[in-house]
């Protein structure tokens, strides 16, 4: 059985970090001490999904005065669509109503249809594109969620 949780203890990052690995070319992925910041700065933003305590995928919202920016979300590519994605974006929009947050943003390849089509269901819009956003100069979209309470 899948559980959808924190991350609770650092030593779990690595197994983020072998997530990414999995999900996201060597430019894309964050470092360690990245990962560590961001769940020290707002350990309640960082969603894991485990199943016997193995790391599947993970979500982190990071709070930014009244709005939420979903940093990176990712499933292992042997466990996606399995429902485990949407289970850790559902958990994230429940922390930021939580929190009183108004919007959540998030950046996606313009070209990743998938990604934008899965964050559609949840009713992010696409605000705008932004130009060379990825160090590999492709461009993202910025999306937004308005919270309702």
């Amino acid at each position: 059985m899948i559980e959808i949780g924190n991350l609770k203890e650092e030593k779990e990052i690595e197994e983020v970090m072998e997530v990414q690995e999995r999900c996201f070319e060597n430019k894309q992925r964050f470092s360690k001490n990245s990962l560590f910041n961001l769940w020290r700065e707002f350990p309640g933003g960082f969603v894991v999904a485990k199943e016997r305590e193995k790391i599947l995928g993970y979500g982190i919202l990071k709070k930014e005065k009244e709005q939420g920016l979903i940093f990176s979300l990712a499933v292992s590519p042997e466990m996606q669509n399995r429902g485990i994605g949407k289970e850790i974006m559902k958990r994230l929009i429940e922390i930021a109503k939580k929190e009183n947050l108004k919007k959540i943003y998030l950046h996606t390849r313009e070209t990743n249809f998938k990604a934008i089509a899965f964050y559609q269901k949840f009713g992010f819009n696409i605000v705008r594109l932004e130009k060379k956003f990825y160090s590999t100069g492709e461009n993202a979209y910025l999306m937004e969620l308005e919270i309702e309470k």
